[in-house]
């Protein structure tokens, strides 16, 4: 069993079972904070739509949806992600 999902992170990408935009896209994200995709796509910097489509394939396995945040750029209520802690 891992810890946390960084230690699954760190398996996948040894694994190489991740794509590249996904291990960049996980890369920038931190233990227990929370993201929007568009905060995703700003530190990656890959497109909001191509973000979209990654972290959307990476839901349940690596990253996990955690209630609802508010965008700062559309003021829009939308799913609130964060990196997947292991069982």
């Amino acid at each position: 069993m891992k810890d946390t999902s960084l230690d699954a992170f760190y398996e996948h990408k040894k694994s190489q079972k991740l794509q590249a935009q996904q291990l960049k896209i996980v890369s920038v994200m931190q233990p227990a904070k929370v993201y929007t995709r568009r905060e995703l796509a700003q530190l990656s910097g890959i497109e909001t739509s191509t973000v979209s489509a990654r972290v959307n394939s990476m839901i349940d396995t690596v990253i996990e949806i955690v209630g609802t945040k508010k965008d700062t750029t559309t003021g829009k209520t939308v799913e609130a992600l964060q990196l997947k802690v292991a069982a």
